[in-house]
């Protein structure tokens, strides 16, 4: 048996104020509300939304305040949605060195391999090596043993990197 609709019509949740119950589109799990903003939209809004804070309003308050909630952005560098490669690169670096959950943990992390501090900003990792190049990857260079920091780093080719490893003997 549902449960009993609590009526919210007349009642105001930060900008939004209800005008009236309508047919739900999500199956009818939760009471769905059309709702007008303080700058004049009409917006729907299901009753769980209204009632915890998820919604506050259409959308206005939000591109008003800025991006998340008034706070600076937290996309500093724009270079998280390229499909170069140059930020997943970055981001496994960190992963294999420090999250113990890394499957390759053990080989790098694990064996006391470590990012040099300016380099736990992508920003300064991008200025030191650039952006990543087609087709190479990132290698500890000179020192296959050192520590990910500029100076031994470069973007090697697969073959560079086949013959840069604790197996091969110089």
């Amino acid at each position: 048996m549902p449960m009993p609709v609590r009526n919210l019509t007349g009642m105001t949740f930060g900008r939004l104020t209800v005008l009236k119950q309508v047919p739900s589109t999500n199956r009818g799990r939760y009471a769905t509300w059309l709702c007008q903003c303080a700058c004049g939209t009409l917006k729907r809004v299901t009753s769980s939304n209204l009632r915890r804070g998820q919604v506050k309003s259409c959308g206005c308050l939000q591109r008003e305040q800025g991006p998340i909630n008034g706070r600076v952005s937290r996309t500093t560098h724009g270079w998280s949605r390229k499909n170069d490669g140059t930020y997943r690169t970055w981001h496994h670096m960190l992963e294999r060195c420090y999250d113990l959950n890394n499957q390759v943990y053990h080989h790098y992390g694990g064996r006391g391999i470590r990012v040099c501090k300016p380099w736990h900003k992508f920003e300064n990792f991008l200025a030191s090596m650039g952006p990543k190049p087609p087709g190479l990857s990132l290698d500890r260079y000179p020192d296959n043993n050192g520590n990910y920091e500029p100076g031994n780093c470069r973007w090697a080719t697969p073959k560079q990197q086949a013959n840069n490893t604790r197996r091969n003997r110089r």
